[in-house]
Formats: C-alpha cells, structure tokens, sequence
C-alpha cells in the first residue's frame, strides 16, 4: 500500500481517480486544490503526488515546484493529470521535473499503469 496525493478541483474526477486507487490497494489523501494539497506535505509519508494542472489558489506546476523545494519530498514521483493543450504550460510543467504526464480523459486500466511504474 503506498500513499498518494490527489489534487484535483473538480469533484468528479478526484472520486473516480480516489476509487481507483483505492481498489488497487493504496491510501488517498484528498485535496480540492494544490493549496489544500501543499498542506498535506507536512513531514507525513506520501509516495506520489498525482495532481490536475488547472486548478484554483495553487495551479499544479506552483504545487509540483512548492513540493520539489521541500527536501523530504524532492524526489516523489508527481504525475501531471489534465486537458492542458497550452504548450508554454506543459513546459513549465515539464520544467518541474515530472514523472509523467497524464490527459484527461483515461481509461482506469491505463491510468493504474502509469502510476504502478511511477512508484517502482
């Protein structure tokens, strides 16, 4: 069972990914936007970070820049979950030093796979 940060502001798809994962044996934290998810990155173990690009308070790449300044956490595998088609966002995103990058909408089968080989 590995942990997992969820951050994703529309509420639909943070219960679709949080049942996903949860049936594949992990524990998901919740967060509605990178704001209420940086404070997740409190000294607790989190063994992924999967996080929306477009969100309120905090986008995804401030979140994914705010976790990769914090030591404990500097090497987590992130992966980017979004519809972003901006080119400039993606390199920032990319910027950041993500594990994967995910577009919106996936299949579940798919999407286990991208996060299984992300916390080998």
């Amino acid at each position: 069972m590995k942990n997992i940060v969820v951050a994703e502001d529309f509420g639909v798809s943070r219960k679709i990914i949080t049942s996903v994962l949860t049936k594949a044996g992990h524990k998901v934290m919740e967060a509605a936007d990178g704001k209420e998810a940086s404070m997740l990155f409190d000294g607790r173990n989190v063994d992924l970070l999967i996080t929306d690009f477009n969100m309120p308070e905090m986008n995804g790449a401030e979140l994914i820049k705010k976790v990769r300044a914090s030591e404990q956490y500097s090497f987590i595998p992130i992966l980017l979950l979004t519809t972003e088609v901006n080119e400039s966002k993606i390199k920032m995103a990319l910027d950041e030093n993500i594990t994967a990058w995910i577009k919106k909408p996936f299949q579940s089968d798919e999407f286990l796979k991208v996060v299984t080989k992300a916390l080998r």
